[in-house]
């Protein structure tokens, strides 16, 4: 029987213990979430960013090594924290953070969905890189369109640790719509799980709820950055993640083509240029 968060009883209660679990994992995902108000804030300074974010170690690092990437430009090699936010400014903190945590975050088998850890980051650090690329096409602040881009899938963790726990065999074939596929044999979807976890851990409306809109027709239609995010996430599975593949290979039956903002050439370019960014990022993140 599917798999439902209410089924029963039971059921619920697993389905939420893994939401639980979760937010222990990640709970530094709240520094992401809290990092816009602080930033939007006159009264805090560099000096109170760089305090947040050295409460975790694992961050602090992967901030500095992702400060170092031709991403966030080129100059002298960074060595700490209060320098990499210096070096990246105000307006990209958000960015670099993102970027230091999808290490931790993204960097992780998902066997239910046939994807390496590798193919996980390349996925959402590329949907994110892409969307921070065309929030001004769609009238969005750029760090908004990055983190829809970056936390989209974030629910898959929750499924694919449920089939883990329950010793379920189950695999996404790829030949099914992802969230078809998951309604059909788990119960709930990815994108309802990962908007749970972002409300949860407060990110603003326009994130979590885009994320639980992401696969419904009727919010595609009144919303270009979900159609934007959807031509992203079906170039990648496309191309099977490989950032080191050129050219990719675009969907040409998608129906964000019959918008009137797109433009083939233009199109390919953008992709091509998220995707180099992508490999420089994974390069400077992967080094240690």
């Amino acid at each position: 029987m599917a798999l439902t968060p209410t089924d029963s009883s039971a059921e619920k209660e697993e389905y939420l213990r893994i939401l639980g679990k979760m937010e222990s994992i990640n709970g530094n995902m709240a520094v992401l979430s809290r990092l816009g108000s602080m930033l939007h804030d006159p009264n805090n300074g560099i000096d109170d960013v760089a305090k947040l974010l050295q409460s975790d170690g694992a961050l602090s690092a992967n901030a500095i090594r992702a400060s170092n990437s031709v991403r966030y430009g080129i100059g002298p090699k960074i060595s700490n924290v209060e320098s990499a936010l210096i070096k990246v400014g105000y307006n990209q903190v958000i960015s670099l953070i993102g970027t230091a945590l999808s290490k931790q975050v993204f960097m992780k088998d998902l066997p239910a969905y046939s994807m390496t850890a590798d193919d996980y980051w390349a996925y959402s650090y590329f949907c994110g890189v892409f969307l921070e690329a065309q929030a001004s096409r769609v009238g969005i602040f750029p760090d908004e369109a990055y983190l829809l881009g970056l936390l989209h899938g974030i629910g898959r963790i929750v499924i694919n640790e449920l089939l883990i726990k329950g010793r379920s065999e189950l695999v996404w074939d790829k030949t099914t719509p992802c969230e078809k596929w998951e309604e059909l044999n788990i119960g709930f979807r990815s994108d309802q799980a990962g908007a749970t976890l972002l409300k949860n851990w407060k990110f603003s409306p326009s994130i979590h709820q885009r994320v639980a809109d992401q696969y419904l027709p009727q919010a595609q239609a009144k919303d270009q950055l979900l159609q934007l995010l959807d031509y992203a996430r079906c170039s990648a599975e496309l191309n099977q993640y490989r950032l080191d593949e050129e050219p990719w290979q675009l969907p040409a039956d998608h129906h964000y083509t019959q918008n009137p903002d797109f433009h083939p050439r233009v199109m390919a370019e953008e992709i091509e240029n998220a995707k180099r960014t992508c490999l420089d990022i994974r390069m400077a993140i992967k080094a240690h």
